[in-house]
C-alpha cells in the first residue's frame, strides 16, 4: 500500500474521507490520484475508504452472487479506464475492458471455484456474471491504489461511517467501531442504499402478517432470499424490469429446472416441478426492450447535433417538456434518420444532405417535420415513434390472460430478434443518442438550470425511466428465457397497467392478494406478492443511519415529486451537498444513484464513448482536492 512508502512531501497533510468504495467510490478515487500523479508541487494527502462490503465491488456488486446473475452489458461493453476519447483535465490512464481483463488472467480467475466454469466461455460478446465482474472491480480498486504516488496514502476501513460533525472548517467522520476521522474533504458515494418501509410496504407487510401470506417488499438482487417463495403455488410479482429478470432466474435455474437449445435454435424450458407459478405485470406491461446484439459501431451518429447545453436558449430554468424534451426528441429521431439513410438508403427517398437540411431547421412536433419525414420515408414502420417506443401497448385491450399471453410473447419475440438484425440499426444510433441526451442533461443540470421539482418529476421519474426501458435491458438470452418459462406454463403475464392490491372476503375473513390489468377483465389471486424493484431512494427513511442524521440536523435535503416517488439527496452544480437553507457545504460532496440528478452517470462506462461517469468522476475529483487542501 502507499502508505508502506516514504512520502516525498512534508507538512500537515489533507485529509479526504470517501464514504463507500464501490464502483462509484473507486472511479472518483482513481481520478483524484491521476491528478495528483502530475501534481508538480505536492503536498501529502491521507484518503480513508469506509466501507464495510470489499473496496472495488462494494455491496451491490459484492462477488458472493449467485453466478446465475448476469449483468446486462457485454464484457466488451464494460470499462472502469478513461481512453484517449475521454474529455478529462486529469490525466487519461489507458485500462483494460472486462473482456480484456479476463482473457489476460483467464489461468489465474479460472482457479476460483465460482467462476472457474464461467470463465472459458466468456468472450467480447458475452454477458458476465456479477461475481466476476466483482473481481474486475475489486482488481480496480487495488490498481488505483497501487498507482497513488509517493505524497498519498491511502487506508482501507471495512466499517460504517454513523455521522459526520462539523468542526470548524474540519470534519469529524464517526466510524462505527469508535474510530473518529478529522478530514478537510468528504465525498459520500454509498451506492444503493436501502429505505425503510415505505407506508404502502407496511401495510402489505402487516396484512400479510394477519392473514398468513408472504409479501416480499422491493430489495437488491444481492439479499434476496428467494426460499421464502413456496413451490407450486400462484405467485403475483410486480415489475418487469431488471430485478423481475433476477427473480425469474433465482425461480427457475435455481430451483433445478434447466433451459434447452433445440437444434432449431428454440430455447425451451424443461421444470423441475419445484418452481412457483409467477403471474407478472406493470405499467407496461412487458419487460426492458432487449439488450441491441450486435456492434453499434457504425450506427453512431454525429452528436450532439440538437441537444446540447449551448443549444437551450436563455439561461434561466427550463421546463423539461417545453424547452429540454422537444430538442431531446429532435436528437433522438435526427440519430435514427442519420443511420436509416446511412446504412439502408433503399428504405429513403432522396439524399441525407437534402432531408438533413431541411430537418435541421424545423422545429420538432412541426406539421411540415412530419410531412419531410412522410416523403422521404415511405414505411410507417421505419418512421420512429417515441410514444409507441415507450408504451409498445398502450391503449390495447384483450379479451383476457389467454389473450394477454400471445400477445406479449409475439412482443417479446419480435423484440428480441429486432435487437439482434442490424436491418434496425437505426435502433442502434437511437441508444447512441440516448446516451448523449443524457449528457446534456447532467450538464444543464450542473449548470442549475433544471429546477429542483423537475430534477425530481421529470428527470428522475420520467426520463430515467424511458432511458432504462429503451437502453438498459437485460441480454437477449434472458428474455427467450422468459418467453420458454411462459411456453412450460411457470410465467404468466397480467398485460399492461397491473395493479396489485389486497382483499378480504367478507364472508369468511380470509385476506388475500389480488392482481388486476386495465387491458381485460380476468383477476388473478394469490398468497405471494413480490416487489420485483430496487427500494424507493429516500434520505428521510435511508437504511444508511448516516444519512437519516445528516437529514435530521438539516445538513441534507431531499428532492422528491410526489409523496410515492424517489426521495434523493439535494447537491449543488458541482456535486456538494446543499442544506436546508440552500448553502452548500463548502467541503463536503456526494456522487451516485441516489443523487438527484446522477442517474445520468450511474451506468458502467462504454470504451470510447466519453463517458459522462469519467467526466463528472474527474471534475469531482477536482474539486474535492482543491477543497481538501484548506
Amino acid at each position: 500500500m502507499p502508505g508502506d512508502r516514504p512520502r516525498t512531501s512534508v507538512g500537515t497533510p489533507a485529509v479526504i474521507v470517501i464514504v463507500g468504495g464501490g464502483p462509484r467510490g473507486t472511479g472518483v478515487l482513481e481520478r483524484i490520484l491521476a491528478h495528483e500523479s502530475v501534481n508538480t508541487d505536492p503536498a501529502p494527502i491521507d484518503i480513508h475508504v469506509v466501507d464495510p462490503y470489499p473496496a472495488g465491488a462494494g455491496r451491490i456488486w459484492r462477488g458472493s452472487q449467485a453466478p446465475l446473475l448476469w449483468m446486462n452489458s457485454t464484457t466488451a461493453d464494460v470499462t472502469m479506464f478513461t481512453d484517449d476519447t475521454t474529455a478529462v483535465t486529469g490525466p487519461v490512464v489507458p485500462g483494460p475492458t472486462l473482456a480484456e481483463w479476463v482473457a489476460e488472467n483467464a489461468a489465474e480467475l479460472a482457479e476460483l471455484p465460482e467462476i472457474a466454469a464461467e470463465v472459458p466461455t466468456v468472450t467480447p460478446s458475452s454477458f458476465a456474471s456479477r461475481s466476476l465482474q466483482s473481481r474486475y472491480l475489486n482488481w480496480v480498486f487495488e490498481t488505483a491504489v497501487d498507482s497513488a504516488p509517493a505524497h498519498v496514502d491511502v487506508q482501507v476501513h471495512r466499517r460504517s461511517v454513523v455521522d459526520i460533525v462539523n468542526v470548524g472548517k474540519m470534519q469529524k467522520v464517526h466510524l462505527d467501531d469508535g474510530v473518529v476521522i478529522d478530514a478537510t474533504a468528504v465525498l459520500l458515494a454509498q451506492g444503493h442504499p436501502d429505505a425503510l418501509a415505505a407506508p404502502r410496504e407496511t401495510a402489505l407487510s402487516s396484512f400479510a402478517s394477519d392473514h398468513g401470506l408472504t409479501y416480499v417488499g422491493p430489495g437488491y438482487t444481492a439479499d434476496i432470499d428467494a426460499d421464502v417463495i413456496p413451490e407450486r403455488e400462484p405467485v403475483l410479482i410486480a415489475g418487469l424490469g431488471l430485478a423481475f429478470i433476477d427473480w425469474m432466474v433465482l425461480l427457475a435455474e435455481s430451483r433445478g429446472g434447466s433451459f434447452e437449445r433445440g437444434e432449431d435454435g428454440v430455447l425451451t424450458y424443461a421444470p423441475s416441478g419445484r418452481e412457483p407459478l409467477l403471474y407478472a405485470g406493470s405499467r407496461r406491461g412487458v419487460p426492458y426492450h432487449s439488450k441491441i446484439s450486435y456492434s453499434i459501431a457504425d450506427a453512431r451518429p454525429p452528436l450532439p447535433r440538437f441537444f446540447t447545453a449551448d443549444l437551450v436558449p436563455g439561461d434561466g430554468p427550463l421546463d423539461f417538456r417545453n424547452d429540454i424534451w422537444p430538442l431531446a426528441s429532435k436528437e433522438l429521431a435526427g440519430a435514427h434518420y442519420h443511420e436509416l439513410f446511412a446504412s439502408h438508403p433503399d428504405r429513403t427517398v432522396g439524399t441525407w444532405e437534402e432531408f438533413d437540411a431541411e430537418f435541421a431547421s424545423l422545429a420538432w412536433g412541426s406539421p411540415r417535420l412530419q410531412e419531410l419525414v412522410e416523403n422521404a420515408v415511405p414505411k410507417p414502420e421505419d418512421r420512429i415513434d417515441l410514444e409507441r417506443l415507450n408504451r409498445p401497448l398502450g391503449g390495447e385491450r384483450y379479451d383476457g390472460l389467454a389473450d394477454v399471453q400471445l400477445r406479449i410473447t409475439d412482443y417479446i419475440s419480435a423484440d428480441v430478434a429486432r435487437r439482434s438484425d442490424p436491418y434496425f440499426s437505426a435502433d442502434a444510433a437511437v441508444f447512441s443518442a440516448l446516451l448523449s441526451t443524457y449528457m446534456t442533461v447532467g450538464e444543464l443540470l450542473r449548470r442549475g438550470r433544471i429546477p429542483a421539482e423537475s430534477v425530481a418529476k421529470d428527470v428522475e421519474g420520467w426520463l430515467h425511466s424511458f432511458f432504462s426501458f429503451i437502453a438498459s435491458g437485460p441480454p437477449p438470452e434472458r428474455l427467450e428465457q422468459l418467453t420458454a418459462l411462459n411456453e412450460a406454463g411457470i410465467v404468466q403475464f397480467l398485460g399492461p397497467d397491473s395493479v396489485f392490491s389486497t382483499e378480504i372476503d367478507p364472508a369468511t375473513g380470509v385476506g388475500i392478494f389480488v392482481a388486476r390489468s386495465a387491458s381485460h377483465t380476468d383477476i388473478v389471486a394469490a398468497n405471494t406478492l413480490v416487489e420485483a424493484r430496487l427500494p424507493v431512494a429516500s434520505i428521510s427513511a435511508s437504511g444508511d443511519a448516516l444519512l437519516r442524521t445528516l437529514h435530521g440536523r438539516g445538513e441534507a435535503v431531499e428532492l422528491r415529486a410526489t409523496a410515492d416517488s424517489s426521495a434523493k439527496l439535494a447537491v449543488d452544480g458541482t456535486s456538494r451537498i446543499l442544506h436546508q437553507d440552500n448553502s452548500a457545504h463548502p467541503r463536503r460532496f456526494a456522487a451516485g444513484p441516489w443523487v438527484a440528478g446522477h442517474n445520468w452517470s450511474a451506468a458502467f462506462p462504454r470504451p470510447r464513448t466519453n463517458a459522462g461517469f469519467f467526466r463528472h468522476n474527474d471534475a469531482l475529483a477536482a474539486e474535492i482536492l482543491g477543497a481538501a487542501r484548506l
